[in-house]
């Protein structure tokens, strides 16, 4: 494939939103070096003018504000693609972000002026790997699978270092840990506690990950659970209580739950309550969060008995009180796939993720502004210095690393 045609196929699947990580730092590496600029402003040109062509019933006006919005949303997903910028204050619908500039270039315009205004990790992403090593005395790595496995006679396996293969049997269940490290509940026979059978009561199980941990569990109904940092489930061995499939979450947990109508699964949390079916969703509740949100990917839930979210919505439970908002789901299972996405979230917020997933300390300086807000996303697979130093690039937050311990100062 010639260079022109790949670069092209690179850009049509970033259009399209189907352009990997990998994909992207080349699209932006393209963009960042000059020298393909005139084949990179055909290339949009021929979009834009493909577009032009399809939108010929518009006048002039609607025709630049329709490729003006195109820009604009393209200048978010790359901003958002690449590493978090401090936003300062909201845009309104009073006050609209516009773009006034040449249609056909707008695209290209919107990318080089995202760059161009301080992207340089990419633009000069050489320089940065060259630099970020001497910006901290020390680094960190992040964090991994792992997790201790407590049972109901109160024995504690670390999971990391159990062999493969079956690490545990109770009243009929046999809990095994599999090549790639996920534990797999399966039962001998079938095990439950509908009748509330004395034999099962008590047999309760807690999977626990630590600070900088992570971990994949599969219950005895084939439901599988994604435990975050600082997190642990507690549930019965058997999974079925009395009709029930009921766990207990603190800290954060993702769920694709097997459905089973006759069996509703219940995921209790920090006075919270979710109730299914068989779906897809998201709970985070760490104690040192002011709020418990539930975030739906599809299926249905009933939250606290009244709230049922549709997929794309997120139930917040604060003081009490239960807020449904619209969002954007994939956001909230970031974490899964190896992502820290922020939107519009305050610094202290950012380090408490930070501080779960690189087994860190954070304090901070009298004059920081813990609640300036940020936005955007970076990989949790990066060592803590890389994500530090993106921060830093915007100007308002700086760093020091001794041991374990991180230092916010303005």
């Amino acid at each position: 494939m010639e260079k022109s045609e790949h670069i092209e196929n690179l850009y049509r699947k970033y259009i399209e939103g189907t352009c990997s990580l990998q994909e992207l730092d080349e699209l932006l590496d393209a963009f960042g070096s000059g020298a393909d600029e005139p084949l990179l402003r055909g290339i949009i040109a021929g979009h834009f003018k493909y577009e032009a062509d399809e939108s010929n019933s518009l006048d002039k006006q609607e025709e630049l504000d329709v490729l003006d919005d195109h820009a604009l949303a393209i200048a978010d997903r790359v901003e958002a693609r690449l590493f978090p910028l401090v936003r300062e204050e909201k845009t309104t619908a009073a006050e609209p972000r516009r773009l006034r500039l040449w249609p056909r270039i707008a695209a290209a315009a919107a990318i080089l002026i995202v760059v161009g205004a301080g992207l340089v990790l990419y633009v000069n992403k050489a320089k940065l790997d060259v630099n970020v090593g001497a910006a901290y005395a020390n680094d960190i790595a992040p964090g991994k699978i792992g997790a201790t496995l407590t049972l109901a006679n109160g024995k504690k396996i670390r999971l990391a270092d159990a062999a493969n293969g079956e690490i545990a049997k109770e009243e009929g269940i046999s809990v095994t840990k599999t090549k790639d490290g996920q534990i797999i509940y399966g039962p001998e026979k079938q095990a439950s506690n509908e009748n509330n059978d004395p034999s099962l009561q008590g047999t309760k199980n807690t999977l626990s990950t630590a600070k900088g941990e992570t971990y994949i569990l599969t219950l005895p109904d084939k439901s599988k659970v994604w435990l975050n940092a600082a997190s642990s489930l507690t549930y019965s061995a058997s999974l079925n209580e009395r009709g029930l499939r009921r766990v207990r979450l603190e800290g954060e947990g993702y769920f694709e739950i097997a459905k089973d109508k006759a069996h509703p699964f219940i995921v209790e949390s920090n006075g919270q309550q979710v109730e299914v079916l068989g779906t897809h969703f998201n709970v985070s509740a760490y104690g040192d969060d002011a709020d418990v949100k539930t975030t739906l990917l599809e299926g249905s839930v009933r939250v606290n008995k009244n709230a049922i979210l549709k997929p794309g919505q997120q139930a917040v439970l604060y003081d009490n009180k239960v807020r449904v908002l619209q969002v954007n789901a994939e956001d909230a299972i970031a974490w899964k796939d190896g992502l820290f996405i922020f939107e519009d979230e305050p610094s202290q917020s950012i380090m408490r993720k930070i501080e779960r997933w690189y087994n860190v300390e954070v304090s901070y300086a009298k004059d920081v502004d813990q609640d300036k807000l940020y936005w955007g996303s970076v990989s949790r697979y990066d060592n803590v210095s890389r994500i530090l130093k993106r921060l830093e690039l915007t100007k308002n937050i700086h760093f020091k690393i001794e041991g374990r311990r991180i230092t916010v100062m303005r």
